[in-house]
């Protein structure tokens, strides 16, 4: 994972069901580590758990391995991650990449079908995190990404970064266009 000595950390918090490893991350772990940021992988287990304890697993990991400067960058899930837990861990920044709309003002929104993907145990545990409560807390520099076409297919990704940008303090939105979600060498 890494050590004490690094004076810029940046945690990569993957997507639900991914892993830090996977073949998608290497070229911005890569592009990461040339901007000098010792790039620290977080696992997550997903299975049969809910984002509290993702949470939890974060925090543990974050304590466990933060240096001097720290940053976060997560993915949907990991985004919910970074920035459920950013007001208490006080990263220098966090990246928010397709924040999921995974909040108890998010669930009479969701389709049936995501429901469904998500499960019963996961919306229960959702019912009990309000994006707004969180946002208004945040005072962490933040940057939410989204691509243009999945704000198409989930217009409520939309709507939870413009409440997080309407809520937060120190708070700004990239559209990346043309894309689902795609970081680019400027946008970091």
């Amino acid at each position: 994972m890494g050590n004490k000595t690094s004076q810029n950390r940046i945690f990569l918090i993957p997507g639900w069901g991914q892993k830090p490893t996977d073949k998608c991350f290497t070229w911005l772990i890569n592009l990461l580590q040339k901007k000098g940021f010792e790039v620290i992988k977080i696992s997550i287990d997903w299975d049969y758990r809910v984002m509290t304890d993702y949470v939890a697993d974060f925090k543990q990991q974050y304590e466990k391995y933060s240096g001097k400067n720290n940053y976060i960058l997560g993915f949907s899930y990991g985004a919910v991650i970074a920035f459920m837990s950013a007001t208490e861990l006080k990263p220098k920044k966090i990246y928010l990449c397709s924040l999921s709309p995974h909040f108890k003002e998010d669930i009479k929104a969701m389709k049936p079908w995501i429901k469904k993907l998500v499960g019963k145990r996961r919306i229960a545990d959702a019912k009990k995190q309000s994006a707004l409560t969180i946002a208004r807390k945040l005072n962490i520099p933040s940057t939410i990404f989204y691509g243009e076409i999945e704000a198409e297919k989930f217009p409520q990704l939309v709507v939870r970064a413009k409440e997080t940008l309407k809520y937060a303090k120190n708070v700004k939105i990239i559209i990346v266009k043309e894309a689902r979600i795609k970081l680019t060498i400027q946008s970091i």
